[in-house]
């Protein structure tokens, strides 16, 4: 979704810049350019930038370049869906994970971790 975002800014940005250029406002089309490589380069920054790895002990999310974020399966409290993805709450940290990336297992072993911390 953010690559087809990306294209859209590409494309509406140079035609914007054509018809700067046509109308022959050099200063806009040359503003118009910096502002959409800078909004593409904002879209595309967060890209694989995301790590998620779990192992027995819990969760460990990494999204450079802020610190790591651990989540024992004990701490595990509740877990939301909405429009954006999951969002895993626990009692030391919370974290959101797109529903692209949430990996089939994490979610069934997140699913029974609740189940086994609420009962």
């Amino acid at each position: 979704m953010r690559k087809i975002k990306a294209n859209i800014y590409a494309v509406l940005g140079l035609t914007m810049c054509w018809a700067s250029l046509r109308q022959g406002n050099y200063g806009i089309a040359a503003g118009v350019a910096v502002f959409v490589a800078l909004a593409i380069w904002v879209t595309l920054a967060s890209l694989g930038q995301t790590e998620i790895v779990w192992d027995e002990q819990g969760i460990t999310v990494t999204k450079k370049p802020k610190p790591p974020k651990h989540l024992a399966w004990e701490d595990i409290r509740k877990l939301k869906v909405d429009h954006l993805g999951y969002q895993v709450f626990g009692r030391t940290a919370d974290f959101r994970i797109r529903r692209e990336t949430m990996p089939a297992e994490l979610l069934a072993k997140i699913r029974q971790s609740i189940r086994q911390n609420n009962a």
